[in-house]
């Protein structure tokens, strides 16, 4: 028994850790899918979670909270579309620039602001739901019922994606942006609109991710608290095969790792934590490198389109 309520915090803690992760591979996947890689999703994360805990306080309310950061999101994911989709600059090298630029705005900010004072500040940020009443059922109702909102607003927004891609003439067209830009603008898709637009959900989704971090998961923010999450979620949407459900699989395994790590460390207290910490980064490694086999990527991945005049 002591094992299966084991397996159940596990499981439980696993996706609270998941989550942040799930939000930036969901919103990466369909940016990829429509031919642009953002690899500064780590940056829009960090600027979320500073926008998220800034209002929050502010407004006492973690959805303004929310809401403020997707804002934040979609204007560093718009920055990033202009220079890629726009004026055709390399991704990988505008989404190195959006990283660290994410990186010193949220920390110079929160310098600034939340951190002038030196004080810790109180977050009221989401609680846990009891949904049904079935949070306190033993095993499941901790894994199913007793997440916050955000959680089940993830797993909602990814069958959502997972439909619109495989049955809707939206889909349709994202995919054959990614795929085959130059046949989807031969048939009236103005591709850079689809992209451009495809990379701001994606800064939404990213930014949602970093504030589900400082305010359902930590209740505040530190300087660079992702940690090296948004190049997890990349791995998620590669190893997922840039499907949304596949995607948010990797995450929970990768988030299954993580609260593994933590556990580990107080059962083998004679090992140096740093081997446990290091355990989520080494899946991403491994899963890269087995999705890389017998594997393909957008055809279009990376390389900008230029219309024929």
């Amino acid at each position: 028994m002591d094992e299966v309520l084991f397996l159940s915090a596990l499981l439980a803690a696993g996706i609270r850790l998941a989550a942040p992760i799930a939000f930036a591979a969901l919103g990466e996947s369909l940016s990829q899918r429509a031919g642009v890689i953002n690899v500064g999703i780590e940056g829009i994360m960090l600027v979320g979670a500073f926008v998220s805990v800034l209002y929050t306080v502010q407004s006492g309310n973690p959805w303004i909270g929310l809401a403020c950061a997707i804002v934040a999101g979609m204007a560093m994911a718009a920055l990033h579309a202009y220079f890629t989709v726009i004026l055709k600059v390399e991704q990988i090298v505008t989404g190195i620039a959006i990283l660290f630029l994410g990186l010193g705005l949220s920390g110079y900010g929160f310098r600034l602001t939340l951190g002038a004072s030196g004080a810790a500040v109180a977050v009221p940020g989401f609680d846990p739901l009891n949904l049904f009443g079935l949070s306190k059922m033993p095993v499941l109702g901790p894994v199913l019922f007793g997440h916050h909102a955000l959680v089940y607003l993830l797993v909602v927004a990814a069958f959502a994606m997972a439909w619109m891609l495989r049955a809707t003439r939206l889909g349709i067209v994202i995919k054959s942006v990614g795929d085959y830009p130059a046949a989807a603008a031969a048939a009236g898709i103005d591709v850079d609109r689809v992209r451009f637009l495809c990379v701001l959900v994606s800064g939404a989704f990213s930014a949602m991710g970093g504030a589900f971090l400082s305010t359902a998961h930590l209740w505040g923010f530190v300087e660079g608290m992702t940690a090296g999450r948004g190049f997890l979620a990349i791995a998620c949407v590669v190893f997922g095969r840039w499907n949304p459900l596949l995607t948010i699989v990797m995450a929970l395994i990768f988030g299954i790792a993580d609260a593994a790590q933590i556990r580990l460390q107080s059962y083998f207290p004679g090992i140096p934590y740093q081997f446990f910490v290091i355990a989520p980064y080494v899946v991403a490694i491994v899963s890269l490198a087995a999705g890389s086999r017998g594997g393909r990527s957008p055809p279009m991945l990376g390389v900008p389109f230029v219309r024929q005049r």
